[in-house]
């Protein structure tokens, strides 16, 4: 019998940016125990996206749509970040000493001069959807969606196992909501992070990170999405972007042992990196929340934020 198709829904693991010198990828469980992996082995999940019809067909519509208009339109996008071609300067306007504080202690690079990656529309809407996916392809995330159409007893279509009627009307209504995901984002502003010191970033597999974007207001979203082992997008939670620009941060070790932190929260079973794994650290933080000490207002229409000492705890 043949093996069931096998679908990567985490591409950012089958990049080759997070293999090591003999071309493996570390994971790591949550008891600390470890093993090495090519990326073929590690971020796959059977069948995800596949439908059933009632005459038992394979309908595998939605695995073609992600390879072809998400995933692939992205690798050009992800090629340009990585270039770091073309930035552009400008000086940084009212700077303020209490703000430089809080972004040192954030594990921020304090900048001299305000950075950024212009990009093209066909990049940053390819960029607004790869993240938009990344959201709703996460298994957890269809289970839970699955359970959500099961426990408020909508309609089903006839002749299907149980599971299988769940997981059409999941998967439907998956796309519906990846829309909604991939405009919203398209109205934030989009940060580049890298890493500039010796430690490097990790992966789960929860893959990227987000606050529940399901709040109103003009906060849509706050997503970390590790990229490479040095390199992140991060969708700031602003609505202020009027151009397909990135905007660069760099990050000290203790800037990424933050990010970290966000990534370990949602872990489930692995964490994945390309340097040997600083298994104290991810036994320490597996599953545990990372620290929630930046908060966000808006007054008079413009986002504030304030980083609050006593909630910070690393």
């Amino acid at each position: 019998m043949s093996q069931p198709k096998r679908h990567h829904w985490w591409p950012q693991l089958q990049s080759g940016y997070w293999t090591d010198e003999n071309g493996l990828i570390h994971v790591t469980k949550k008891d600390g125990s470890t093993f090495t992996a090519p990326p073929s082995k590690v971020g796959v999940e059977g069948e995800l996206y596949t439908r059933f019809e009632i005459s038992g067909r394979k309908d595998l519509t939605i695995e073609k749509w992600f390879a072809a208009e998400i995933e692939n339109p992205f690798v050009k996008a992800l090629d340009r970040l990585l270039s770091l071609d073309g930035i552009e300067t400008s000086p940084l306007l009212g700077r303020r000493r209490d703000k430089e504080l809080e972004l040192r202690e954030l594990g921020f690079i304090i900048p001299t001069k305000l950075e950024k990656i212009p990009l093209s529309g066909e990049h940053r809407a390819a960029i607004n959807s790869y993240l938009a996916a990344l959201l709703v392809r996460n298994p957890k995330y269809l289970a839970k969606l699955a359970a959500f159409h099961d426990k408020n007893g909508l309609t089903f279509p006839e002749g299907l196992p149980r599971n299988q009627e769940i997981k059409v009307v999941a998967l439907n209504n998956m796309l519906s909501v990846f829309e909604i995901y991939r405009d919203e984002i398209a109205k934030a502003d989009l940060g580049l992070l890298l890493v500039m010191g010796e430690n490097e970033l990790l992966f789960s597999d929860a893959g990227i990170s987000a606050q529940e974007p399901w709040k109103a207001g003009p906060i849509p979203f706050d997503i970390h999405a590790p990229l490479t082992p040095r390199l992140a997008l991060e969708v700031l939670p602003i609505r202020q972007n009027k151009s397909p620009e990135c905007f660069i941060m760099r990050m000290n070790n203790q800037g990424t042992a933050r990010m970290n932190r966000i990534i370990l929260e949602d872990a489930e079973r692995f964490v994945f990196s390309r340097q040997t794994p600083p298994l104290k650290f991810i036994i320490k933080h597996f599953g545990k929340p990372a620290p929630k000490s930046i908060a966000h207002r808006v007054v008079n229409g413009k986002l504030e934020t304030k980083f609050d000492h006593s909630r910070d705890r690393l």
